[in-house]
């Protein structure tokens, strides 16, 4: 290889990288640290998470679902996402806000849901897939991986479900610092804001979860959850 074509391919490498970098920072954004307690302020430990439940609470706002879980499997850093918490990088969280039409976790519904069986779906290819360990949005078929960053496997989502960046204090409790990638917050809070008031007891939809933040376990913050 002559060495100007070297120098060129070395440098597209390097500019690459460091917008991929840019990219990564644009899309995370640090908020109020929240400690995640249970409803009798218990905080939410990595010990007590078991693989396959989920458990439901606000963040960055109050009135803004995410999914916190425990997979079976680890869940390795991306260029762009820090991975799971634990020894075994096996927690994670994400908005619970599907990027296509905005389903979320509701107190009478929710079609969106962390799927620890196993959930049949179409791939971007058109070939069918069997695969456990997803969030499923049932509105409009769309499939995500916490696995991987909450990458869309399938349907018409257009962007991976924002991520949630954890903090694992020293004693093992867990809390939220921030959020990763592209988010729905605003375009959610306008659309839904009067009924997430109503939902939520709260004023202002846009108030932050402030130092605690409330986790209920997802088979009980919904009245039905819709699986398909």
């Amino acid at each position: 290889m002559e060495r100007r074509h070297f120098t060129k391919l070395c440098t597209g490498l390097v500019a690459g990288a460091a917008s991929l970098h840019a990219h990564a920072d644009d899309t995370t954004k640090k908020y109020t640290k929240s400690a995640i307690v249970l409803a009798d302020q218990t905080p939410v430990n990595i010990k007590m998470l078991k693989a396959g439940e989920s458990l439901i609470f606000s963040y960055p706002y109050v009135s803004t679902p995410c999914f916190l879980l425990r997979l079976s499997t680890q869940a390795s850093a991306t260029d762009s996402w820090p991975g799971g918490i634990g020894d075994d990088q096996s927690i994670v969280a994400f908005s619970a806000i599907c990027s296509h039409k905005m389903s979320h976790p509701a107190k009478p519904v929710s079609h969106i849901n962390y799927r620890s069986d196993v959930v049949n779906f179409f791939d971007r290819k058109g070939e069918a897939q069997s695969r456990t360990q997803l969030i499923s949005c049932c509105s409009e078929h769309s499939v995500y991986d916490p696995a991987d960053a909450g990458r869309v496997l399938s349907g018409p989502a257009p962007m991976p479900l924002a991520a949630i960046e954890l903090q694992q204090e020293s004693n093992g409790n867990i809390s939220a610092i921030g959020s990763i990638g592209e988010d729905q917050y605003k375009r959610f809070l306008d659309k839904f804001g009067f009924r997430l008031a109503m939902e939520y007891k709260v004023t202002d939809v846009w108030q932050p979860a402030g130092e605690t933040t409330v986790a209920t376990p997802a088979d009980r913050f919904s009245q039905q959850r819709i699986r398909c």
